[in-house]
C-alpha cells in the first residue's frame, strides 16, 4: 500500500499540469453539484414546512354561503369536527342574552339587556386578543374548554356592578332560536345559575357582525345547559384549522361522508342551517403543486447528472492516458501485473478527485452556506461518479495490446 501511495504522489507531481486541470474541473463540478443539491434540499424543506407557512382554515356557513354567524349548526356536526383527527383548534360559539339575578319571562324587558356568547376559545370573539383577558391566578383560556360554571365579564360592566375577579354572580340566560327558513329570530329562556367570575375582558377592536359580548361562558357548559332543559343544542358559528394540509383529501372525505357537510351552492335558497363547509386551501394547493413539480424536476435530473459526471471522469482520464500509453506498456513489459498497473493509474485520478471534492465542498460551505448533509450528498455523488468514469477509462487502456502500444505512437 505504501508503494501505491508513493508512486501515486510521484505521478501526480510528474504530470502536474494535467493533475491541476483535472483538479479544477473537479472543483467546478463539485460546486455545480452543491448548487443543485442545495436547491433540491431547499425545495424539500419548503414543501415539508409549507403547513407552517400557509395555514389552511375552514369555516362553516349556510348552504348558499351568505351567512357564517347566526346559524343553526347541529350538535352532531359540532362533535364531528371537534373529534376529527384531521382538525386542530376548532372554535365554536353560541349566542345568548342575559340579565343579572333571577327573573321571570314576563320581567325580561327590565332585565334582559345584555349580550353574551358561549365559546371554547377566545378566538370565538372576532378581533379580541388573548392578552385582552385578565384571568384569576391559576386560570387561563383553557377553562372555556370545560363545562365549569364560570364566566368572563366585560371589565366596564364589572366596574359598573361593583364586581371583582373571583366573585360569584347570578345570571339568567336566554338563547337564540333561528327559524329554519326565513330570517325570524326568537329569544327564549334557557337557565338561571350562579357563576364564578374567572376573568375580565376589554375588547379593543371588535370585528364581528353582531354586538360585542359582555359575558363569555364555556361552550360545553352551554351544551349541558341546553340538555338539562330538554332543548336541542345548536352552535351559532364554527371554524377550525386543518391539522395536516397534506391530508386534505382525507379531511374532505370525512367531513362529507361522516359529518355530512356540503359544499357551498351560491344559488341555493337561504336557510339558517349551518350545513356547508368552505376550506380555504387554494394558496396551499397552488404552492404545494409548484414545489412538488420543482422537486420532481430535481429528482428527475439526478440520473442525468450522475451520467454526466461519470462521462466527465471518463473523458478526463481517457485524454490524460492517451499520452501515457507507452508508460503503461513499459510498466507491463517490466513485469507489473494487470491489477497492479490498473490501480497505479486509478489511484492518481482518485486522489485528484478526492482533493477536488474536499476543496470544492469547502468553497461551497464558505460561499453558499449549504447544510452539511447537502455537502456530503453532492461530494459523495461527485466522487463515486467521477472515479467510476475514471475506472472505465483505465479499463479501456487496459484492454489494449502491450506490443501494439510499444510499436505505435498516437
Amino acid at each position: 500500500m505504501k508503494f501505491f501511495m508513493r508512486q501515486t504522489v510521484r505521478n501526480i507531481a510528474r504530470h502536474g499540469k494535467k493533475s491541476i486541470l483535472h483538479f479544477l474541473i473537479g472543483v467546478l463540478t463539485v460546486l455545480i453539484l452543491d448548487v443543485y443539491a442545495g436547491n433540491m434540499d431547499s425545495t424539500e424543506r419548503q414543501l415539508a414546512n409549507l403547513p407552517e407557512a400557509i395555514t389552511v382554515t375552514a369555516r362553516i356557513s349556510t348552504l348558499n354561503g351568505s351567512q357564517k354567524e347566526g346559524m343553526t349548526i347541529r350538535e352532531d356536526r359540532v362533535m364531528g369536527v371537534r373529534e376529527s383527527e384531521y382538525v386542530k383548534d376548532p372554535v365554536f360559539t353560541v349566542r345568548l342574552k342575559f340579565g343579572f339575578g333571577a327573573f321571570t319571562v314576563e320581567e325580561y324587558k327590565e332585565n334582559l339587556n345584555h349580550y353574551g356568547m358561549g365559546m371554547n376559545a377566545p378566538e370565538g370573539v372576532s378581533g379580541m386578543k388573548r392578552e385582552e383577558i385578565t384571568f384569576l391566578p391559576g386560570v387561563d383560556e383553557r377553562i372555556l374548554e370545560t363545562a365549569q360554571k364560570a364566566c368572563i365579564l366585560d371589565a366596564a360592566l364589572m366596574e359598573e356592578r361593583g364586581l371583582h375577579l373571583g366573585d360569584d354572580v347570578m345570571l339568567t340566560l336566554f338563547y337564540y332560536r333561528y327559524a329554519l327558513e326565513g330570517s325570524e329570530i326568537f329569544i327564549e329562556p334557557l337557565i338561571t345559575d350562579t357563576y364564578q367570575i374567572v376573568g375580565s375582558m376589554q375588547i379593543g377592536d371588535f370585528r364581528g357582525n353582531w354586538v360585542p359580548p359582555e359575558v363569555i361562558l364555556p361552550f360545553d357548559y352551554m351544551r349541558e345547559a341546553y340538555h338539562s332543559q330538554g332543548i336541542e343544542f345548536f352552535a351559532d358559528s364554527g371554524f377550525f384549522v386543518v391539522k395536516d394540509p397534506f391530508q386534505l383529501n382525507a379531511l374532505k372525505a370525512q367531513m362529507h361522508d361522516e359529518v355530512k357537510f356540503l359544499p357551498v351552492v351560491t344559488r341555493a335558497k337561504f336557510r339558517s342551517d349551518g350545513n356547508a363547509l368552505t376550506i380555504m386551501d387554494e394558496s396551499f394547493i397552488r404552492s404545494a403543486e409548484t414545489l412538488s413539480k420543482n422537486l420532481a424536476l430535481f429528482r428527475g435530473m439526478l440520473p442525468f447528472l450522475v451520467v454526466i459526471v461519470i462521462f466527465i471522469g471518463y473523458l478526463c482520464s481517457y485524454l490524460s492516458l492517451q499520452s501515457r500509453r507507452e508508460e503503461y506498456a513499459l510498466m507491463r513489459s517490466l513485469g507489473t501485473g494487470r491489477g497492479r498497473s490498473f490501480f497505479l493509474l486509478f489511484w492518481e485520478t482518485a486522489f485528484v478527485a478526492a482533493g477536488a471534492c474536499l476543496f470544492g465542498s469547502l468553497a461551497a460551505w464558505v460561499f453558499l452556506h449549504p447544510a452539511v448533509s447537502v455537502l456530503a450528498l453532492s461530494g459523495a455523488m461527485f466522487f463515486l461518479a467521477f472515479v467510476s468514469g475514471a475506472a472505465m477509462a483505465v479499463l479501456a487502456i487496459h484492454r489494449l495490446s502491450v506490443m501494439e502500444m510499444l510499436t505505435k505512437k498516437d
